[in-house]
């Protein structure tokens, strides 16, 4: 089969289009024909080499949707030609956070596709069968593949991290990525107030008509104030990209704020004043990826109209460098997909 594979971890040259085996499922496991493959910065990040536990070479790729093609032995939900996606991760099923229906806190042997384990892009994938979902035919293959990564991921980290309530005041960094423009959305149906922060003054009106009461252009990342001028302190900061902006937000925060960490785009470590956490009883949160069910979720969301997936554009499988090229530029808005 066609695919496209890392070899050596460096700039987006270093991805290639290559033949090769077409792989086997297991017992419990399915083979798709892979019908989209979201392009997500943690691609980027996997690619430069920051994430240790990927296996070279890699073929990389966590945002699947594709056609189930052949079945394991002990396969009992799916069928060949039934549409399906992935969560990001594999868990276990076997592990106290599993069995306690945490999974996104598995460490029983768990493994995100595309670093130990091969990922989308390819014109096949073998996944197990308790990490898919079915896709709804309202959705398409290049929406439902990106579902579980940027809207999943919000369902989790509004419902079960951030407990957002309505009338609450919201900031969003990275506003205009895959994560942040779907965590808009759903932050407008929950009732809240949101502020979206940007990098690029050319998505500050998409972001507006994406469900953003209010936009921040901040070229180098220094936000606060500009947010306390719009709407006082916030109730709760939605840290999309992490280290470079994490003391930013917690200075955006009103006392008895939260802060929920979702993603790290910059890598590294975060600098900011233990104090100001102190003082004013400040909640720093972890979020983590999400759960079939949460996907579920999010598939009923988008199914009824509440939210829509933003696909920008659908490159082909050999066009996996240049997606990458526009990633690192910061011209996308959403995501990108690749089609095999």
């Amino acid at each position: 089969m066609k695919a496209v594979v890392l070899h050596e971890f460096g700039p987006a040259e270093n991805l290639s289009v290559q033949e090769v085996a077409e792989p086997r499922p297991g017992a419990r496991e399915l083979l798709l024909r892979v019908r989209a493959c979201g392009v997500c910065f943690h691609d980027v990040i996997n690619r430069r080499g920051s994430l240790p536990r990927t296996r070279l070479p890699a073929i990389l790729g966590h945002e699947v949707a594709g056609e189930v093609m052949e079945v394991g032995a002990e396969v009992t939900k799916f069928r060949p030609g039934d549409r399906v996606a992935c969560l990001q991760r594999i868990n276990c099923g076997r592990c106290p956070y599993c069995t306690d229906s945490r999974p996104t806190l598995c460490r029983g042997g768990a493994a995100f596709f595309g670093e130990q384990v091969p990922g989308g892009y390819a014109e096949y994938f073998v996944t197990p069968e308790h990490v898919l979902a079915r896709v709804p035919d309202s959705l398409s293959d290049a929406a439902a593949a990106v579902t579980a990564c940027t809207l999943g991921t919000a369902v989790h980290a509004l419902k079960s991290r951030a407990r957002v309530e309505p009338g609450q005041t919201v900031l969003v960094t990275g506003a205009s990525g895959g994560l942040g423009i779907h965590t808009i959305q759903l932050l407008r149906w929950l009732g809240a107030r949101v502020v979206a922060v940007t990098t690029s003054e050319s998505k500050v009106e998409g972001l507006k008509r994406w469900g953003a009461h209010e936009v921040v252009y901040a070229p180098r990342l220094e936000f606060a104030q500009a947010v306390k001028k719009l709407v006082g302190h916030v109730d709760i900061a939605l840290e999309v990209v992490g280290s470079v902006t994490l003391d930013e937000s917690l200075h955006a925060l009103k006392s008895g704020g939260r802060l929920v960490v979702l993603g790290n785009v910059a890598g590294g470590k975060a600098s900011f004043n233990p104090g100001l956490v102190i003082l004013k009883e400040l909640e720093v949160i972890g979020s983590y990826a999400t759960s079939v069910a949460e996907l579920e979720q999010a598939f009923d969301l988008v199914d009824a109209g509440k939210v829509q997936m933003v696909v920008s554009e659908k490159l082909p499988l050999e066009e996996a460098v240049h997606a990458h090229r526009l990633l690192e530029a910061k011209s996308v808005t959403g995501r990108l997909v690749l089609q095999p």
